[in-house]
């Protein structure tokens, strides 16, 4: 089966279905991480199956697979039966940490962890960029906002557009969806963030609220009121849409075309777990800019992470050496389809892909779908990202905590 048939399924808060696995191997073979074959991909899905019923149980190649694995989720879709093989590495990490924490590195990573890996960028963004998302944080309530999501917080002038001209921006590193998390397996946090969350909307007495970012809406439509949020009453709106309606109906004209240019896009993981053919959506809008679009070799429903990913797992925890692996691969694979630019339309990939630029030495031009209408529509982007993921690299080199003590995530209140 190809990843074009893979079939859409939001994620569901249930355990992995042992009782209709057939072994077939499916879920591992199609892994944009591992591409098992099939052989050995029977093996461990059995493998990881009884991992989880037995404390005592050891297999080097599963324990492998456990800390490679990004919780892309991709496995879920290839799943026949749909057993939710994800579900079940990520029960994996949960019971991992709730018996031995997490290694400090990971601290450095954590949403809610102050200071972390966002905050140094934050200290250290212009006077004009900082000033924005101070104001961000204002509580003021409003019935219709742009929520920008922890990623577009680091990278607040993708918002100095029209793009954006008389929307209400409201959000905060506190108020983060969880995401991180969530692909973590760590579901008494999300639990926490849900709740904490809830009293956010509730507080500014918001109806509507446009987002860009992928996981966000992911998290806010579909995950978190499975893990006890109420969000009634508020409609979670993706901007990438409206956009294109303003693009498509001329009320955003195009003055700049890119005819002729050829682009490569790199899919947000969540865009497979938020709506049917969601990752479809960039792609009208780049071609109504005139971009030629050639597929990477895995995109849409098996996209790699960014790099981020492989960060998640309870035996990686965020390790620098495993997150550079990360972007590189992700790189190494936009790249091969040989385009004039990458393109992204999620800030968090857009940071992880800029540093991989730094450790992949390529020249290729990786831009946020922002930064391409803006041209298009006449504005000039500002394109910080180079200076931010020098200070994502900067920042954990010198900050991330080191040495073998683990600890346990405090109470997100």
């Amino acid at each position: 089966m190809s990843s074009s048939e893979y079939p859409f399924r939001k994620y569901e808060r249930k355990p992995f279905d042992r009782d209709r696995c057939a072994a077939c191997g499916a879920c591992l073979a199609a892994c944009p991480v591992m591409h098992l074959p099939e052989d050995r991909a029977k093996q461990e899905i059995v493998s990881l199956a009884k991992y989880l019923e037995d404390d005592q149980y050891a297999r080097a190649s599963t324990d492998a697979l456990l800390k490679a694995c990004t919780s892309c989720f991709t496995c879920n879709l290839a799943c026949p039966n749909d057993c939710r093989p994800a579900n079940l590495i990520l029960d994996i990490w949960g019971r991992q940490y709730e018996r031995e924490g997490l290694p400090v590195r990971a601290r450095y990573f954590l949403p809610h962890s102050v200071p972390n890996f966002r905050t140094y960028v934050i200290d250290r963004l212009p006077r004009e960029e900082k000033a924005a998302v101070a104001a961000w944080q204002g509580l003021k309530p409003a019935r219709e906002i742009f929520y920008p999501g922890c990623n577009m917080i680091t990278t607040p002038y993708l918002t100095f557009s029209r793009l954006f001209e008389g929307m209400a921006i409201r959000g905060a590193l506190e108020y983060c969806c969880g995401e991180m998390y969530f692909r973590m397996g760590l579901h008494r946090q999300l639990e926490q963030v849900a709740q904490k969350t809830t009293r956010y909307f509730k507080r500014i007495e918001v109806e509507r609220v446009h987002m860009l970012c992928t996981a966000g809406l992911n998290m806010f439509t579909n995950v978190l009121p499975q893990f006890g949020a109420d969000f009634s009453g508020i409609e979670f709106v993706p901007y990438l849409k409206v956009l294109h309606q303003k693009l498509e109906s001329g009320a955003l004209p195009v003055v700049k075309r890119f005819d002729g240019q050829t682009i490569a896009l790199q899919d947000a993981c969540h865009a497979k777990l938020y709506e049917q053919d969601y990752h479809a959506w960039p792609r009208r809008i780049l071609e109504l800019l005139g971009f030629t679009i050639i597929e990477p070799n895995q995109s849409a429903q098996a996209a790699l992470c960014c790099g981020i990913g492989s960060g998640f797992s309870h035996n990686a925890a965020y390790g620098k050496t495993d997150l550079i692996a990360g972007q590189r691969e992700c790189m190494r694979n936009v790249r091969a389809a040989k385009t004039d630019y990458i393109g992204v339309y999620c800030s968090g990939c857009l940071e992880m892909l800029s540093v991989a630029k730094y450790v992949s030495w390529t020249q290729r031009p990786v831009c946020h779908i922002l930064e391409l209408i803006q041209e298009a529509i006449g504005e000039k982007p500002a394109r910080r990202h180079r200076a931010i993921a020098f200070n994502f690299l900067k920042g954990t080199l010198l900050k991330q905590e080191r040495g073998n003590e683990r600890f346990f995530v405090p109470p997100i209140d």
